[in-house]
């Protein structure tokens, strides 16, 4: 299992998304995200977990991106 742990600065906040890797039989990838917001160094929304699974690291960069900053309008 390959995992990326990436962050975009959004409105002061640290959106986290923690994303692992995944291939089938066939060497196919599938990836999944869980997204994090921190401000600070302190977690401001826990852990969400992705209900999703993505074909490329770069879909699933964006959809973390996307739910982040989702949260953030919650806040």
């Amino acid at each position: 299992m390959t995992k990326h742990d990436i962050y975009d600065e959004i409105e002061g906040f640290q959106v986290w998304n923690y994303m692992e890797c995944d291939k089938d039989e066939e060497g196919r990838e599938t990836w999944r995200i869980n997204v994090e917001v921190k401000r600070g160094g302190e977690v401001v929304v826990p852990v969400v977990v992705g209900d999703r699974t993505y074909a490329d690291r770069g879909l699933a960069q964006v959809a973390g991106r996307e739910v982040g900053a989702s949260l953030l309008k919650t806040l």
